[in-house]
């Protein structure tokens, strides 16, 4: 992860580079612009972003520096220089609050500053320049960053899903050593669950990531493994999945097993089979949807399950806590089953 990291910060910081120079030779060497040094800067903005949020970067690049340079000569033309320099800025931050301009509004009042303190406010040669100037830097910026190696957030999606199973894992493996050693309920088992509750929620990531993918030719990549859709089915599952965790302990922490030793097994047991599922899970089908490696270590536990819920019916666990602890058991063992992509699976196997 810290790799990837590393690689796309160099990745943006050799197209910013790409672009900048590209920009500024352009304005500078071909059209010969008096202020070319805009042209490299509005082409920066456009570096790091999606290539179809790219188009929206651009539109309001170019936008808050045609209404920065309108109100500066709205402002230098109705007044004098010191009050037209106070009335393009409260101007300006107010027509930068228009929603559709967040989060560049206040380049509005910038913009507009900037011209009346060149004296240029009212020079329509040098206005022109100042809108082609932005227009070219954005152009170049888009033209960069959907061409050399445009940003792809579904990986990082498939990262997160990976992550998140393992934390799963490791949550369900530390409450599996705390209930059979005895140790009694853990807040760090809530505080770990709540924590993954409260982060990006996995759909959301998968989401953002596929969108990344419009207007990218990067996406026939992914075509080629499934399509960008791959991911979903187990975001959905992991994101149930940590609402059933959640629950789980809960209900773990509801009981103390010293009172039940055949309890304490059996949910001990059920637990660490579940945790090595999870693990297994992020190794394989869940790094890899196109991989056939399957989780191994689901059928155990399913049998834990079944152990636990043989010792309910034969009256052996009288626990209020038990029927909790199943519930919850069967939704995590859900979200593993599709994690493990058995639907998949026995599609193609008929087919």
């Amino acid at each position: 992860m810290i790799r990837r990291c590393e690689s796309i910060g160099l990745v943006t910081a050799l197209k910013g580079a790409v672009a900048v120079v590209i920009a500024w030779v352009i304005a500078n060497s071909v059209f010969h612009s008096p202020e070319a040094f805009l042209a490299p800067y509005a082409a920066l903005f456009i570096i790091g972003n999606t290539v179809r949020n790219s188009m929206r970067v651009a539109a309001r690049q170019v936008s808050v520096v045609v209404l920065g340079v309108v109100v500066a000569a709205v402002a230098a033309v109705a007044l004098p220089t010191v009050a037209a320099l106070a009335l393009a800025t409260g101007a300006g931050i107010l027509v930068g609050r228009i929603p559709r301009l967040s989060p560049d509004g206040i380049w509005v009042a910038v913009t507009a500053v900037l011209v009346l303190l060149y004296g240029t406010a009212t020079n329509p040669y040098l206005v022109m320049h100042r809108i082609c100037d932005v227009v070219l830097g954005v152009c170049v910026g888009i033209a960069v960053n959907a061409v050399l190696v445009p940003p792809d957030h579904l990986s990082d999606a498939r990262d997160l899903l990976v992550a998140r199973t393992h934390e799963v894992s490791d949550i369900l493996r530390q409450m599996a050593e705390d209930v059979k050693t005895g140790a009694g309920a853990s807040d760090l088992w809530r505080r770990r669950a709540l924590s993954v509750n409260k982060s990006v929620a996995a759909q959301a990531a998968v989401m953002e990531g596929e969108a990344s993918l419009v207007g990218n030719f990067r996406k026939r990549g992914w075509l080629r493994v499934g399509g960008s859709d791959l991911f979903r089915p187990a975001a959905e599952a992991l994101d149930r999945a940590t609402l059933h965790l959640m629950a789980l302990i809960l209900a773990v922490e509801d009981r103390d097993f010293a009172e039940n030793e055949t309890l304490q097994g059996a949910v001990s047991d059920l637990l660490e089979a579940m945790a090595g599922s999870f693990a297994d899970a992020g190794e394989g089908p869940v790094h890899d949807p196109t991989d056939d490696h399957a989780v191994t270590t689901l059928p155990l536990a399913r049998q834990r399950l079944e152990e636990l819920e043989k010792l309910l019916q034969e009256g052996k666990v009288t626990t209020a806590a038990a029927p909790s602890i199943i519930l919850s058991s069967r939704g995590l063992l859900a979200a593993l089953a599709v994690l493990d992509r058995e639907q998949y699976k026995s599609e193609t196997a008929q087919d």
